[in-house]
């Protein structure tokens, strides 16, 4: 029985959650309805005013024009050929589509377009209304499609008057009108303006333009034929439907549509706005209701599963002591694979120095024989083939690091001689990864005393890496400094790399210790290097930089003055 009692209650609550929930999206819509349809007006009177503006920029010009002496006299016959440019000039200082001069017969005499495959000498314009108006000593203004060029524009006409105040010419400017509808279609608006006869004649959507939105009269397409207005445009009605003072239909689709009176011409602007906005805050509205309902019943769980958290408490604990346990564990074990690597280590080492060694002094005797025989007649490869032997002989000399550490023949030279043959040997890799490489010195002769393959194989072992940790870096850049620093020389390495993380010097000097992918790396390259500058009575530093990378640096004693103990 209570178990169907809270059901119920369970069923009545959200049944009025939902009510309310409904009602108050509702209500929202008919709140940002009043909202949307305010801001569309107010964004109706900024377009209106910009049309307005458009339209009565140059309004002045014509009548300027029409008392211009040059243009006087071209409407006399005279100097038309000078009129052309003069006017071309007024049209591209006044940015205008075209300026031109009619005769009383209504013929284009001069034009700023003169010379051109469109251009309006010789045309006759009679027909137009701006023509018959200006002659009858009025100005004149029209919008329609030129019959020459087939673009659209708005005309303004100016009556050039006689001593007697006859008109005997006509001078016309014609504005296009494009630019404002990039502007709509820029700003992502639904624009219509329309004329007199309901014809859209500037839209922001290409596809509404010419079409109408009231069914012309057949006395209306005469007149309109009889003005050529519109070229051959149709004229087909558009598809939109008026559904109530503030809505409207284009297609399928329903706006907010607010529309006011431009201020010439007897055309209206239409504005339209998606209404989706309106149900979107609307939806938001009642979703955040919803969203507290939802929290309240959040709340309430939570606190019941608060208790359940409480009794669960001395099981976490306990479970807590195990992963402390475990973990001191997992220490213990990697301590003994760390013991385990480097007796292997150890293994590894003395047995591919014993299984090299032979083959070494073999092929070193084999070398020999050749030059005494007379096979090898070329001496770059005889020096090329005893520097690769060397250095064989010299790598698992270094291994015998970890069997029985010992100091090597110790000589005094200079560490850029170092610096040289490390860059002999990985200046291709340098090159085929990119790397933009740069190398640096004091300019003091920075001698040390030591061996000098060794220390090679050092600074050879951070390019390495350094060229390494730069893979899928964009601006690869390594540097190579050499200085003296109070008693020490110090060469330090530095790429723009992915660093060297949290890690400690200590830890990526262990045997084994590799931050590459399997297969790229064993490991044993800083703890080698680690042991070699030890042996050079030297330490070896590395940090992280703050706009990324990281630089090694390699201190060795200075031997300025020969001392070699």
């Amino acid at each position: 029985m209570a178990r169907t009692t809270r059901k119920s209650v369970y069923y009545t609550l959200i049944v009025v959650v939902v009510a309310a929930t409904m009602l108050l999206f509702l209500g929202a819509v008919s709140y940002f309805r009043s909202i949307e349809i305010q801001e569309a007006g107010n964004r109706l009177s900024l377009y209106e005013k910009s049309l307005s503006d458009g339209l009565e920029r140059f309004q002045h010009l014509p009548y300027v024009l029409a008392r211009d002496a040059k243009v006087i006299e071209g409407a006399r016959g005279i100097g038309l050929d000078q009129l052309n440019v003069r006017l071309r000039g007024f049209a591209e200082k006044a940015k205008l589509e075209a300026v031109y001069l009619l005769d009383s017969f209504g013929t284009a005499i001069a034009a700023s377009n003169f010379g051109t495959k469109s251009s309006f000498i010789g045309q006759n314009y009679a027909f137009r209304p701006y023509y018959i108006k200006a002659m009858r000593g009025q100005t004149g203004e029209f919008f329609g499609v030129g019959t020459t060029t087939g673009r659209p524009g708005y005309f303004i006409s100016e009556p050039i008057l006689d001593a007697w105040g006859a008109a005997v010419a006509v001078i016309v400017i014609k504005l296009d009108m494009s630019g404002l509808e990039r502007a709509w279609v820029d700003a992502g608006e639904k624009i219509i303006v329309s004329n007199d006869a309901g014809i859209v004649v500037l839209t922001s959507h290409s596809q509404w333009l010419y079409k109408t939105l009231v069914a012309l009269t057949p006395e209306q397409r005469i007149n309109i034929m009889n003005k050529r207005q519109f070229g051959n445009q149709p004229l087909d009605l558009l598809d939109w439907k008026k559904t109530d003072p503030y809505s409207a239909y284009i297609g399928d689709q329903r706006f907010i549509h607010v529309t006011g009176a431009a201020d010439r011409l007897g055309w209206d602007v239409h504005f339209f706005q998606d209404e989706r906005r309106i149900y979107e805050r609307a939806a938001l509205v009642s979703g955040i209701f919803g969203l507290f309902i939802v929290l309240l019943l959040v709340f309430a769980v939570f606190l019941r599963s608060e208790r359940i958290r409480q009794a669960l408490a001395v099981s976490q604990s306990d479970r807590h002591k195990l992963i402390i346990a475990n973990k001191e564990l997992r220490n213990a074990q990697k301590e003994l694979s760390q013991s385990s690597k480097l007796a292997a280590l150890g293994q590894l080492s003395a047995s591919v120095t014993h299984e090299l060694g032979q083959p070494i002094s073999a092929l070193r005797n084999y070398l020999a024989a050749a030059e005494i025989s007379g096979h090898i007649t070329s001496e770059k490869t005889l020096l090329n083939f005893s520097n690769v032997i060397d250095r064989m002989d010299n790598l698992t000399r270094q291994l015998r690091l970890f069997i029985k550490p010992g100091m090597e023949k110790f000589e005094q030279f200079d560490i850029g001689d170092v610096i040289d043959g490390a860059m002999a040997l990985v200046g291709h890799d340098i090159d085929a990864a990119g790397i933009k490489m740069d190398c640096s010195s004091s300019g003091q002769k920075a001698l040390v005393f030591g061996n000098k393959l060794r220390l090679e194989q050092v600074v050879v072992n951070l390019i390495q890496n350094s060229i390494a940790a730069m893979d899928g870096v964009e601006d690869k850049a390594l540097n190579i400094n050499t200085e003296i620093i109070d008693s020490d020389v110090v060469v330090s390495v530095r790429d723009m790399g992915h660093g060297i993380g949290i890690k400690k010097l200590d830890e990526l000097q262990e045997p084994f210790h590799t931050t590459r992918a399997s297969g790229t790396g064993m490991g044993l390259g800083l703890s080698i290097s680690a042991e070699i500058v030890k042996d050079h009575n030297g330490r070896m530093t590395a940090e992280n930089l703050s706009k990324g990378g990281c630089v090694f640096c390699i201190y060795l004693p200075h031997s300025d003055t020969g001392d070699q103990s």
